[in-house]
């Protein structure tokens, strides 16, 4: 059993890891200058990462690639080359045999979708029992609105949870960690709660997916950040650009975020493509509004 300081020790490391590779999963991601970039040598890197998230370093960035790359298939237009190259992969072809090895069909056959996954964090959380219930999901009419927002020099600052692991606790209650989680943000200058998918609510096993929570703040802001935040935080850049920005409205009968973000995500996206992002990236930022408790932007183009 390790002290509760090498657990923090250990986990601060893994968080650098999750920021790194998120930024850099267009390259050539080399174990060794992911060792250099946490002052940790290679071999006790490797292991502490393993501990900590129990999957392998090599796994993890290779698992994070399809995934990325099944989300860059069914949410946008982008070329299987395109694809390839925004998720470090040396070509198509090497991309495509790569993905056919994951997902057990060809990238072309996989973007004809619809693409239901009993067991993923979406099917799971949204209450999607079947293709069925899916196909009746995605093609579902309802009435929305947006704004297009530009977005620069962002960050989140977060805390992550494995959610799908975490609702299989019995004594675990989402809304209780969700404000012990604003609470630890009280006193850091920005009231803009965000939620961040880190792994794929589609696409990634239900056991390994997991949400950022915390803040969203500007680069000036994380500047003035003390020290121990670095540690105790993932602090992730907001890719820059055009946002579709949809507001979620209020449910007088409960709680209806989740319905709408993946409504917005799969049914307006994903089945009907209304509008077509240049790449994607998703978050939801909470607001105290009873009309509006929150608003759900997907990335859709360079500014």
């Amino acid at each position: 059993m390790y002290k509760a300081s090498t657990i923090q020790y250990y986990q601060a490391i893994a968080n650098r890891v999750h920021e790194y590779v998120e930024a850099n999963i267009h390259t050539d991601i080399s174990l060794q200058r992911l060792a250099d970039h946490v002052f940790v040598s290679y071999y006790h890197f490797t292991d502490i990462f393993e501990q900590t998230e129990q999957e392998s370093i090599g796994s993890y960035i290779k698992r994070y690639r399809l995934e990325k790359a099944a989300s860059l298939l069914w949410y946008t237009d982008l070329s299987l080359a395109e694809i390839a190259d925004k998720t470090g992969y040396s070509g198509k072809h090497a991309f495509s045999k790569a993905f056919s090895g994951r997902f057990n069909q060809s990238p072309g056959r996989f973007r004809k979708g619809p693409v239901f996954i009993k067991d993923s964090p979406n099917a799971i959380m949204d209450g999607i029992h079947s293709a069925q219930d899916y196909l009746a999901l995605l093609k579902k009419d309802f009435t929305f609105n947006y704004r297009i927002e530009i977005i620069n020099n962002q960050y989140s600052v977060c805390r992550s949870l494995r959610m799908v692991s975490a609702l299989s606790e019995s004594r675990f209650s989402y809304n209780t960690y969700l404000k012990r989680v604003m609470n630890d943000f009280d006193n850091k200058g920005n009231s803009r709660f965000i939620v961040k998918p880190f792994d794929s609510l589609n696409f990634s096993a239900a056991g390994r997916f997991a949400m950022h929570h915390g803040i969203l703040m500007t680069g000036e802001e994380i500047k003035h950040l003390p020290p121990d935040c670095h540690e105790q935080y993932i602090i992730s850049p907001i890719k820059e650009g055009a946002y579709l920005v949809f507001d979620i409205p209020g449910d007088p009968t409960g709680d209806n975020i989740s319905d709408y973000t993946t409504l917005f995500r799969e049914n307006i996206i994903g089945y009907k493509k209304l509008f077509r992002p240049e790449d994607f990236f998703i978050f939801l930022l909470l607001s105290n509004e009873k009309e509006k408790p929150g608003e759900f932007y997907i990335y859709l183009k360079p500014a």
